[in-house]
């Protein structure tokens, strides 16, 4: 069973990894198109981008320190906390209509700006060099966070944030891409080599080099062939089928085909070297 499920998967590789070559071409595009139209709004340049890139990767790098480390977590506790208490602030009115669903969020609004207030003054007291942030202030509509404010330029560290991921997106696509392309050359070798290895056998078999050297008799040597070609219409067909579903998704440099250079055997050349 698992040897017919293997067979199954090497002959449908070419399907699955043209499907999955178009998949992330398409994904590329979109993704190109997002960053084409983010640089085009923030007016910033390639190089701008990566320097932006660069501040991401400080600013990481810094917050691998224990206390960096906590005072994010702190500061992002907070904004998980500010948002859900004006969220719920919004549903006050609009979801429910009875007194003990109001009573419910009202309560509910007072523990997390409890827990909120608690929180707040673990991170003043984590960064006393900065200013120091109050409920009121955190609770309003305007509230940029400082760990959000611009870092080093015009430019805050959440938009900046923002570029990086669309960056690392198309980076992840085309790294994918290009495993992509190792992968079919790979498969597209293996069944070069398969299919030379069967047409050398062939040979030997009608040279009679191979029954001499193992002793065969006619009827084992025409076996031996029959077997042979079977194999080789087999590969011959899968060989057909992948450079099909290759050419459909490449652009022809990205594989090289030069090896398919010779024509396929066809069934009656087969069926004479058997004869």
């Amino acid at each position: 069973m698992a040897m017919r499920w293997n067979e199954q998967k090497f002959n449908n590789l070419a399907s699955t990894l043209a499907h999955r070559y178009q998949k992330a071409t398409i994904a590329l595009q979109r993704e190109l198109h997002n960053m084409e139209a983010m640089k085009t709004e923030m007016a910033v340049t390639d190089d701008q981008l990566e320097v932006w890139i660069t501040d991401v990767n400080e600013w990481a790098e810094a917050t691998t320190s224990p206390n960096d480390a906590n005072v994010a977590a702190v500061a992002r506790r907070i904004e998980e906390l500010v948002t859900s208490i004006k969220r719920r602030s919004q549903r006050l009115y609009k979801d429910n209509d009875g007194c003990k669903g109001r009573a419910r969020i009202r309560r509910k609004i007072r523990e997390e700006k409890k827990l909120l207030n608690s929180v707040v003054d673990q991170y003043n007291s984590m960064v006393p060099n900065a200013e120091n942030l109050d409920l009121d202030t955190i609770l309003s509509d305007d509230i940029i966070w400082p760990w959000q404010l611009p870092h080093g330029d015009s430019v805050d560290l959440r938009t900046k944030r923002k570029a990086f991921d669309m960056v690392m997106a198309v980076r992840r696509i085309e790294e994918e891409k290009s495993i992509l392309i190792a992968e079919m050359e790979k498969h597209w070798t293996t069944l070069c080599t398969r299919a030379d290895t069967l047409k050398e056998m062939s040979s030997q078999l009608c040279s009679g080099t191979l029954s001499e050297m193992w002793g065969l008799s006619t009827e084992g040597i025409q076996g031996l062939q029959s077997l042979t070609m079977k194999k080789t219409q087999a590969i011959n067909r899968i060989r057909k089928h992948a450079k099909n579903c290759y050419i459909q998704v490449l652009t022809g440099t990205e594989v090289n085909f030069e090896s398919d250079s010779e024509e396929y055997h066809s069934d009656s050349e087969l069926s004479e070297g058997v004869r």
